[in-house]
């Protein structure tokens, strides 16, 4: 175990070098075929009104307000875009995202050293820093590297000090984050009752909350105030409707792999609405329950936590590249089939990982507040996986998870081999 300083700093700056080379290397000899297009397209163009109109809008054409896409990341784009889109400001986006993919490296490492110590914290920093999941995000203009910066975040805040300005920002934080990727908005349900039952004064339940609901009330009332209901209902029917394909095909059919809803003759009228939705669910079950269960609790977090991003090109790429240092420099080969040879192992031991942490604090071994940490970051694995058991399990969607499940992987087998080594000693 290291216990020199200077020794971990050292490896620390090591690591965070190795992930910030990677990271450059991706974004600027990357060439992203068509890279403003569907989701990107949308975000850009959300920031563009913005900026131009004060609209949220995803029409270049027109600036009809909408919902369909969350704030977040817009505003985020608003920082470097502006008024005007140009190569040289949208490549600004990509440096950005790269600085802030380059924190979360810090930021896994700071949070895991209190649960891990500073050897196997550096460990689950190294992996952050190759991932080539994580580093190939950043060349898209897409919401995953500014999500997992706010996720980690988050949790890194969580395990500090207890001030209520740090309270404060964490709520802030986790709204910032649900208003980034919307999965995560009832994740306060589920944190302020662990907060409550770990014995934790009241006061930090309380600052968390009316943080959290001070911002996310923001998008909620403007949703009322410009289209009449606070959320788009068609987003949660689509989403529900897009995962209830078995194996994520039509009809068996494997051309339609990851695409399924695009050859079902009846998207359009299953989709119409929640309830159309529900009762196209309900009717499959019924005709092909087993079939269905399957696909449900096994077949979903399986796919939601494979290697391969079955929607877009595929492998680590979502848009399709043309060039990629994937396919020209050795490190980045070599640590591309690394990453993807231990890939289910590390999904496995996260698993197991979150599992321990349910385990009396005298067994663990940890201090009230580290177990709270530990114990908050396997709620957010579980919901994460339940969540998408019922919508759709894109793989997309774990990705900035993975510096959770790296570091709680490590935590389930540094956890297994201390048990190991006490009942065997």
């Amino acid at each position: 175990m290291l216990t020199n300083n200077r020794i971990v700093w050292f490896l620390l700056t090591i690591i965070v070098l190795i992930g910030l080379e990677f990271r450059l290397q991706a974004v600027m000899y990357t060439e992203v075929n068509q890279p403003i297009r569907a989701d990107a397209k949308d975000y850009i163009a959300y920031a563009h009104n913005i900026s131009q109109f004060q609209t949220y809008s995803r029409s270049f054409s027109s600036q009809k307000p909408d919902a369909v896409r969350s704030p977040g990341y817009p505003i985020f784009l608003t920082v470097f875009l502006d008024k005007h889109i140009s190569n040289n400001s949208l490549y600004h986006v990509l440096l950005a995202q790269v600085v802030l993919s380059t924190l979360t490296i810090l930021l896994v490492y700071s949070l895991f050293a209190t649960l891990l110590g500073a050897s196997f914290a550096l460990l689950v920093a190294l992996l952050t820093a190759l991932s080539p999941h994580l580093i190939t995000m950043n060349v898209y203009y897409l919401s995953e590297p500014l999500f997992c910066f706010l996720l980690v975040s988050f949790l890194w805040l969580l395990s500090k000090k207890h001030h209520p300005f740090i309270l404060l920002c964490l709520g802030v934080i986790l709204a910032a984050a649900s208003l980034t990727r919307p999965w995560l908005q009832y994740f306060i349900f589920l944190l302020i009752p662990l907060l409550v039952f770990s014995h934790f004064p009241r006061k930090v339940s309380i600052y968390i909350g009316i943080a959290f609901l001070a911002i996310m009330s923001l998008w909620i009332t403007r949703n009322i105030v410009t289209m009449g209901a606070a959320s788009n209902s068609k987003l949660i029917a689509g989403s529900l409707h897009h995962g209830m394909y078995p194996n994520f095909m039509y009809d068996k059919k494997p051309e339609s792999y990851g695409f399924p809803y695009r050859f079902d003759p009846r998207s359009s009228e299953i989709s119409a609405s929640l309830p159309s939705v529900l009762t196209e669910i309900k009717r499959r079950f019924q005709e092909h329950p087993l079939e269905h269960l399957q696909w449900y609790l096994f077949g979903k977090p399986l796919t939601l936590l494979s290697w391969n991003i079955i929607q877009g090109m595929g492998d680590v790429f979502i848009y399709p590249v043309t060039r990629t240092p994937y396919d020209e420099l050795t490190h980045f080969k070599i640590s591309h089939d690394l990453m993807k040879f231990i890939h289910i192992p590390l999904v496995i031991f996260a698993i197991i990982g979150s599992l321990i942490a349910w385990r009396s604090q005298e067994d663990l071994k940890l201090s009230q507040k580290s177990l709270l940490v530990v114990r908050s970051i396997s709620l957010l694995l579980g919901y994460f996986i339940l969540l998408h058991m019922v919508v759709a399990p894109f793989p997309r969607y774990t990705v900035p998870m993975l510096p959770i499940i790296y570091g709680m992987a490590i935590f389930g087998g540094v956890q297994l081999f201390l048990g190991v080594k006490a009942k065997y000693a």
